[in-house]
C-alpha cells in the first residue's frame, strides 16, 4: 500500500495492476506464511521475560519492525520502478521490475522472520525445510511469470535483463541488512 501512495505522490504510474499484487500475495505469502508455522523454537526463548498479558497481538519488536520494513520494502520498489521509467523503459517493464523487486523483498522477509532477535545468517538455512523449498518453488513460479509468454499475457510482464536481475537483488538485500542492524542493536540494548 505504502509504495502505491509513494507513487502517487510522486504522479508517476501504480506499479503494478491487479493482477500483479494478486500474484505477489499468492507466490510470497502463500506457502511461506504456512512454512514459518514450522519454523523451530528458539533455544533461549524460556529465559526471556513472558510478554504482557496487556501487550496485543503484535509485539513493540513487531510493530516497530514492521514500520521499519514497510518503509525499506515500499522506498526500493519505488527506486527501482522510478528508475526503470527514468531509463526509458515502458511502464510494463518498469512493473515487472517493481513487481519482482517486491517478491524478492517479500522473500527475504521471511527468511528474516525466522528469528526476532537471532542474525539470519547464524541460523541453518535447511533448519526449516518447509521455507526453504516453498521458497524455491515460489522463485521458479516467479521467473516463469516473468519468462513464460502465455504467463506474461495475464500478468501483463515482460522479460528482464541479467543486469536489471543484479539491480533487483541488491535493492532487496537492503531489508536485510536494515533488519540485521536492528536486531544487533536489540541484543545489546537487551530490547
Amino acid at each position: 500500500i505504502l509504495s502505491i501512495v509513494m507513487a502517487m505522490l510522486l504522479e508517476i504510474p501504480v506499479p503494478y495492476v491487479a493482477a500483479q499484487l494478486l500474484w505477489i500475495n499468492l507466490v510470497t505469502n502463500g506457502l511461506q506464511d504456512v512454512a514459518l508455522a514450522f519454523e523451530p523454537g528458539e533455544k533461549d526463548i524460556v529465559k526471556r521475560k513472558p510478554r504482557s498479558p496487556a501487550e496485543g497481538i503484535m509485539s513493540r519488536l513487531m510493530l516497530e519492525r514492521s514500520i521499519l520494513v514497510g518503509i525499506i520494502i515500499s522506498a526500493g520498489v519505488i527506486y527501482t520502478f522510478h528508475g526503470a521509467i527514468s531509463e526509458g523503459s515502458s511502464v510494463a517493464h518498469a512493473r515487472t521490475i517493481a513487481m519482482t523487486t517486491m517478491v524478492l523483498f517479500q522473500f527475504f522477509q521471511a527468511w528474516n522472520s525466522r528469528s526476532e532477535r537471532r542474525s539470519v545468517f547464524r541460523m541453518n538455512p535447511l533448519g526449516n525445510p518447509f521455507l526453504f523449498y516453498s521458497m524455491i518453488l515460489a522463485f521458479l513460479a516467479q521467473i516463469a511469470v516473468i519468462y513464460v509468454p502465455a504467463l506474461q499475457w495475464v500478468f501483463r510482464t515482460d522479460a528482464i535483463s541479467a543486469g536489471e536481475w543484479v539491480k533487483i537483488a541488491v535493492v532487496s538485500l537492503t531489508v536485510v541488512a536494515a533488519v540485521e542492524i536492528d536486531k544487533a542493536v536489540r541484543r545489546r540494548g537487551g530490547g
